[in-house]
C-alpha cells in the first residue's frame, strides 16, 4: 500500500523537502491503514500534462511587460513566481487529501460512536433477560413442593434445572466474550479518537501556517505590482521631461542666461558695496574706540600711574574700560550675525539665479538657511572680517 500511495503521489518527497513544517507523506497511513486508498492526486495525469503544457504556452508576464529591463535583475523574479506557484499547487493537493481523510475519519468515528451504543444497549438487554431467567429458576425452585414430588419428578426437574443452569452458563459466558470484546474496541476507538484529534490540531496549525504564508505571498505580489506601476510613472516622467527639454528654443535660453548674467551681476554689486559701506562704519566705529584715552592710560608706566592717579580715577578708569571692551563684544557679535544674514541673503539669491537660469520656478514659501558660500567674495569678506575684529592695542 505503502508503494502505491508513494505511485499515486510522486511529488510530495521534493515537497517535504522544501518545507520542513509540514508532516510526512503518509503521516496518517501510519496512523490508519486502512485509509491508504484517499492518498490519491483528485487530478489525472491528462489534467496535470495539459496544465504543464498551458505553463508553458504562458509565461511569466514579467517578461512581456518589461522587456526593456535588464535580464539579470528578471530572472530571478520569474524563477520565484514559478516555485511559488508550484508550491502553492503541492500544498492545495496537500490540504485536499487531509481534508478528505479527516471527512472520512469523522464519519468512521460516529459510526463507532452508533456501534457502541448499540453494543451498549443490547448488553444491557442481555444482562436484564439474565437476570429475569435467574430469577425464575428461583421461583421454581421456590414453588415446587418437594413432599408430593415423586422421586422420578424430582429427578427430571433437577435434570431441567441443570440443563438452564448450563444453557444460561453459556450464554453469560458468551455475554462477558461480548462485553469483553466491546470494552475492548472502546478502548482502541478512544486511543484512535485521541490520536485523531491531535492530527486535527496538528492539521489546524498547518492551516494557520498556510495561511500565513499566503497572506505574505499576497503582500509580496503588491509589493511588486507597486513597483512595475512606479518603474512605469518614472519612464514616463523622463520621456516628458526629455521632449520638454529638446521643444525649449535656444534663443529663449540665451536670452535668459544674458538676463541672469546681467542680475547676477547688478545684485552682486550692490552686495559688494553695502558691505564696504558696513566695514567701513564698522571700521569708523573701532578707530574711534582705539582713539579713546583707555589705550594711552594702559601705555604709561605702572610706577608712574600708581603715584599720579588716585583711586577715584582708578575706578572710573576702569569701568570705561569694562564699559568699551562690552562695547567691542556687542560689535564683534552684530559683525558676525550682520555677516551671516548677507551671507543667507547672497545664497539665497544665488540660488534664485541658478534655478532661474535652468528654468525651474520657486514659489515665495521657499527659504533657505546656512548654505556656506563658496565664491571668491566671500571668501574675500571673510578675511576683511577677521581682519577687523584685531584686539585692542
Amino acid at each position: 500500500m505503502r508503494q502505491m500511495a508513494a505511485y499515486y503521489r510522486p511529488l510530495t518527497t521534493t515537497l517535504q523537502q522544501d518545507r520542513v513544517s509540514l508532516p510526512s507523506y503518509d503521516a496518517l497511513a501510519q496512523i490508519l491503514p486502512e485509509y491508504n486508498y484517499l492518498f490519491r492526486s483528485p487530478r489525472p495525469m491528462e489534467k496535470r500534462e495539459k496544465e504543464q503544457q498551458q505553463l508553458v504556452r504562458h509565461p511569466n508576464p514579467l517578461q512581456t511587460h518589461h522587456s526593456a529591463m535588464s535580464s539579470k535583475k528578471r530572472e530571478p523574479l520569474t524563477d520565484d513566481h514559478a516555485e511559488n506557484q508550484e508550491i502553492r499547487r503541492h500544498e492545495t493537493e496537500e490540504l485536499d487529501n487531509y481534508r478528505t481523510a479527516m471527512q472520512k475519519m469523522a464519519e468512521d468515528i460516529i459510526n463507532l460512536r452508533k456501534d457502541v451504543t448499540r453494543l451498549e444497549v443490547e448488553n444491557s438487554k442481555l444482562r436484564s433477560e439474565l437476570s429475569s431467567h435467574q430469577d425464575l429458576g428461583r421461583v421454581l425452585l421456590d414453588d415446587t413442593d418437594i413432599d408430593v414430588m415423586t422421586k422420578a419428578e424430582i429427578a427430571d426437574r433437577i435434570v431441567l434445572l441443570r440443563q438452564k443452569l448450563a444453557t444460561e452458563t453459556a450464554e453469560l459466558l458468551n455475554c462477558k466474550d461480548k462485553v469483553q470484546q466491546l470494552q475492548n474496541e472502546l478502548i482502541r476507538k478512544n486511543d484512535r479518537e485521541a490520536e485523531l484529534l491531535k492530527s486535527q490540531k496538528a492539521h489546524q496549525q498547518q492551516l494557520a501556517a498556510l495561511h500565513k504564508y499566503q497572506e505574505k505571498m499576497h503582500k509580496s505580489k503588491i509589493l511588486e505590482d507597486t513597483i512595475r506601476q512606479q518603474e512605469k510613472v518614472i519612464e514616463r516622467m523622463e520621456t516628458l521631461l526629455d521632449k520638454k527639454l529638446k521643444e525649449r528654443p535656444k534663443a529663449k535660453l540665451e536670452a535668459s542666461k544674458k538676463r541672469t548674467v546681467n542680475t547676477e551681476d547688478n545684485i552682486r554689486k550692490e552686495v559688494e558695496a553695502v558691505l564696504l559701506a558696513e566695514n567701513a562704519r564698522l571700521r569708523e566705529e573701532i578707530e574711534r574706540l582705539r582713539l579713546q584715552p583707555v589705550p594711552i592710560v594702559v601705555q604709561h608706566p605702572m610706577h608712574l600711574q600708581k603715584e599720579s592717579l588716585s583711586d577715584s580715577e582708578k575706578l572710573s578708569l576702569l569701568a570705561r574700560l569694562e564699559k568699551t571692551q562690552r562695547r567691542v563684544q556687542t560689535l564683534e557679535t552684530l559683525l558676525e550675525e550682520s555677516s551671516r544674514k548677507w551671507g543667507r541673503e547672497k545664497q539665497e539669491i544665488l540660488t534664485r539665479l541658478s534655478e532661474y537660469e535652468h528654468g525651474f520656478t520657486r514659489t515665495s514659501t521657499i527659504v533657505l538657511h546656512d548654505f556656506p558660500s563658496r565664491n571668491a567674495s566671500d571668501s574675500v569678506l571673510i578675511r576683511n572680517r577677521h581682519g577687523m575684529l584685531d584686539p585692542l592695542a
